[in-house]
């Protein structure tokens, strides 16, 4: 047993519950500033759409951990597994990188719904995992964290090529217009 095996066999089920559910909402909130259509764009052939970001990170929860480990799960739609796999052959076909923002469809909408479902599904996984499913779960909590970045980066390179300029978050202020911290 590894280091990391044996600080996720301790931790307890509702630790794993909510850090996966705190990942998950985080990743909501931070498309939340988007419309459809930003959720849709693709700037350049290395960075992927938001919309595909959330979906990318839903479809490994659902292939790597509900299908081994959750009897009865059935997927959502069999066509995402084609869409949304990224660099993972064993897994099967994918969907070229370069083409991510072709896909008008599945909407922004369609890919909240599978998240909810997988979602859904993965709560009850988490109730009581078994053991040897706890080293994906924390792969897969460090994987959404990873798209969480990528979806940032990626979405801010495509706003920055708009002409209009549009601001990914008009509420956002700069922390360095913000006062001083006392000391």
């Amino acid at each position: 047993m590894t280091i990391l095996d044996t600080r996720l066999a301790a931790a307890p089920a509702a630790s794993l519950a909510g850090r996966y559910a705190a990942l998950r909402n985080r990743t909501e909130r931070l498309a939340a500033p988007l419309s459809p259509e930003d959720q849709t764009i693709q700037s350049m052939p290395d960075a992927s759409p938001t919309k595909w970001h959330r979906a990318h990170m839903t479809w490994f929860f659902e292939t790597f951990l509900l299908l081994p480990y959750q009897p009865g799960y059935r997927r959502f739609r069999e066509e995402f597994g084609f869409l949304f796999n990224s660099y993972y052959e064993a897994a099967g076909p994918r969907h070229a990188r370069p083409k991510r923002g072709m896909l008008t469809r599945p909407s922004a909408a369609e890919v909240g719904a599978y998240r909810a479902h997988v979602d859904a599904a993965m709560d009850r996984l988490l109730r009581d995992p078994p053991a040897e499913a706890l080293p994906l779960i924390e792969l897969g909590l460090q994987h959404e964290q990873q798209h969480q970045e990528l979806l940032l980066t990626d979405i801010l390179h495509a706003l920055s090529q708009n002409p209009l300029l549009p601001a990914y978050d008009a509420d956002w202020r700069d922390p360095a217009a913000s006062p001083a911290w006392p000391g």
